[in-house]
């Protein structure tokens, strides 16, 4: 297996994503989902990662991370991975990877990459979505499936709930509290991609 490129170090951020095996689903039930979410609890305290941002999608997640010691965000994320897929294949009674080969990572090298990207993930789950032809009811529909996105650390970020894992105020620092129209809700909810900015993201999850 060829060395990665990206190396991890104190301090940086990163997008941190996988998928299924043939893209096949990963998450099967509630229960799954939120296993899952208790083990990235507990292995970011135990690697000292912080985890900013998270979405779950049947047969994929996304992250943003920051490694904040010099244990390697490697460690975090293979135990993240193993632990799962040992409890997946066992409650499932399936053998073989769970996994499409190892987690992909990508450093987050500028501010503009890191707000566009922490939009990016929490847009997940309204990836494709049809527009209905009228521009006040998309958007309405699309408010309301990210506010009730309930494997997705979005609904903290907008204060509606609060999940003990995602810490939001690295982002939210760049956002107005007051101003309606310049707050983190109406940058994600009305996102309008800068595909410059996201090319490496695309480039690499299609």
């Amino acid at each position: 297996m060829p060395a990665r490129i990206v190396t991890f170090a104190r301090g940086y951020c990163y997008h941190v994503y996988n998928r299924g095996s043939e893209k096949r689903t990963i998450f099967q039930s509630h229960r799954d989902y939120t296993k899952f979410l208790a083990r990235t609890k507990d292995n970011a305290k135990k690697y000292a990662i912080d985890v900013l941002a998270f979405c779950l999608m049947p047969n994929h997640f996304h992250f943003l991370l920051r490694q904040t010691s010099d244990a390697p965000l490697v460690l975090f994320m293979n135990a993240l991975q193993l632990g799962h897929a040992k409890y997946f294949n066992t409650k499932y009674t399936r053998v073989g990877p769970l996994f499409q080969g190892r987690f992909k990572a990508r450093l987050v090298e500028s501010d503009e990459y890191l707000l566009q990207l922490s939009a990016y993930i929490h847009r997940n789950p309204v990836a494709g979505l049809i527009d209905s032809g009228n521009r006040g009811d998309s958007r309405n529909l699309i408010r309301r499936r990210l506010r009730n996105s309930p494997y997705s650390s979005y609904p903290e970020y907008i204060g509606l709930e609060t999940n003990n894992i995602s810490k939001p105020d690295t982002i939210l620092a760049y956002f107005s509290k007051s101003n309606p129209k310049l707050t983190y809700a109406s940058f994600v909810e009305q996102f309008e991609p800068d595909m410059e900015a996201l090319t490496p993201i695309l480039a690499t999850t299609e």
